[in-house]
């Protein structure tokens, strides 16, 4: 009983906890409680688990605390709690099945992080913060590592699920949704679907100022002399620290994690994946500059490595190069020549070639894209906009607005994709619970 009750607490702080999964109670741990108020009867068997009327009642709380509507009695409550038993049954399914699959195999590092970032930002909605929130646990008959360890329960569940039915999923045939299927849907779903906010799409090329010959030959030297030190004996963290130009591995000594193939640009992995552990590369140039790279650990398709960046300097020579280019580009544009075109020939590939904004989230762009594009108008060519990359590398866009989209009601056409996934998945998710249903005893007593 004292875990029924730590159940409830949780879940009147959790309020929405990522579509929780009421763990059954194996058959063999049934109890009698001593409450009055509360009737554990068995209301399902699923196979070695059964789910307890409690349980019910606690779904039922959760969905009145989220403001869901809950009938108050008569048929209609009756069949809220056929629903929602018929909605337990098929989770406690998905649970015992993904038990039973050796592949599914939880990543305990994820979880610690879900559960750590979803008590940090319950704690941050306290008023107080941390104190408030551990009163607030306290009330409810927590303290916060039982509430740590009940969110984890909760989590490991969700992600079991999950990945259970991902594992089936890439092994059903695809599924066909009529378009009388995909209207029916719309407009069963037309009142649940927000408001389109009100958008700006726009085409840019992004022009990239490049280092001279003589910059690229005096980082190659730089990037020599270093590697020099590194075989004649001197520590590679030590000299990352001192030299390189990676701002996000420097203080680390280099150190980049693992990684996989498709993480890092090509040449970079050509080399790093065929080194063997302990070894340390020549010269590897890439767009970024050159690297000297120290395979530290391997394990199949994955690398542990360091590496030292030296970056070619970019004298103010270069950037004015780059601004008479993205200058040329704003005039081609103005005059009419296709942005496709101008991208091919012009822009950094790494840079998309089109963007849809919310005009809401322009504070997140660049201070002049924020600003360029809050009073643009529809054909307008914009630039060219200085601006600085995370690295702080500076860039030059010319943007060429396509269309400005005020906010409004999604059409189906807008959402017909999406309800297409959607269907197909849930059909498929149906086909996966029928094939459990056949292959697991199931009797329901409610």
């Amino acid at each position: 009983m004292k875990n029924l009750m730590r159940s409830r607490g949780a879940t009147t702080l959790l309020g929405a906890v990522a579509a929780i999964a009421f763990g059954a109670v194996p058959v063999q741990a049934q109890t009698q409680t001593s409450d009055p108020t509360l009737v554990d009867e068995i209301v399902a068997v699923v196979g070695d688990s059964v789910i307890l009327r409690s349980q019910l009642e606690e779904q039922k709380q959760v969905i009145q605390l989220q403001g869901g509507n809950v009938p108050s009695e008569g048929p209609a409550l009756d069949q809220f709690y056929k629903d929602l038993l018929n909605s337990l049954v098929n989770q406690v399914l998905v649970i015992e099945a993904a038990a039973k699959d050796t592949l599914v195999r939880v990543d305990e590092a994820e979880v610690d992080k879900i559960v750590n970032d979803e008590i940090e930002r319950r704690s941050q909605s306290f008023s107080g913060g941390g104190p408030a929130f551990q009163q607030a646990l306290q009330k409810e008959g927590f303290t916060l590592a039982e509430y740590r360890d009940y969110v984890k329960s909760q989590v490991r569940q969700d992600q079991i699920r999950n990945m259970y039915l991902q594992r089936r999923l890439q092994n059903l045939p695809p599924v066909e949704v009529s378009e009388d299927e995909l209207l029916a849907a719309f407009d069963k779903a037309r009142d649940q679907i927000q408001q389109r906010p009100r958008t700006i799409s726009f085409h840019q090329v992004v022009v990239v100022p490049a280092p001279s010959d003589s910059a690229w030959a005096a980082a190659k030297a730089k990037a020599q002399g270093i590697l020099d030190r590194i075989r004649g004996g001197e520590d590679f963290a030590k000299l990352a620290k001192e030299y390189s130009q990676d701002p996000g591995s420097a203080d680390q000594g280099g150190d980049l994690g693992w990684f996989r193939r498709g993480t890092m640009v090509k040449a970079f992995e050509d080399v790093a994946f065929g080194m063997y552990p302990g070894a340390v590369s020549g010269l590897v140039k890439t767009e970024y500059g050159y690297h000297i790279i120290k395979v530290e650990r391997s394990r199949p398709g994955e690398r542990q490595a360091r590496h030292i960046l030296i970056r070619p300097e970019m004298s103010d020579a270069d950037a004015a190069v780059a601004q008479l280019r993205a200058d040329s580009v704003a005039d081609r544009a103005r005059a009419g020549a296709p942005m496709d075109s101008l991208y091919d020939r012009f822009s950094d590939p790494a840079a998309p070639d089109t963007l849809t904004v919310v005009f809401s989230q322009l504070d997140q762009y660049p201070p002049s894209y924020a600003q360029a594009l809050r009073t643009a108008s529809t054909g307008d060519v914009l630039g060219p906009l200085e601006y600085a990359t995370g690295r702080g590398e500076t860039r030059y866009a010319v943007l060429k607005v396509d269309q400005i989209r005020e906010a409004g009601a999604y059409t189906f056409e807008e959402v017909k994709g999406q309800l297409a996934q959607t269907l197909q998945r849930n059909k498929q998710y149906e086909k996966i619970l029928d094939d459990l249903k056949q292959k697991t005893y199931i009797d329901i007593r409610m």
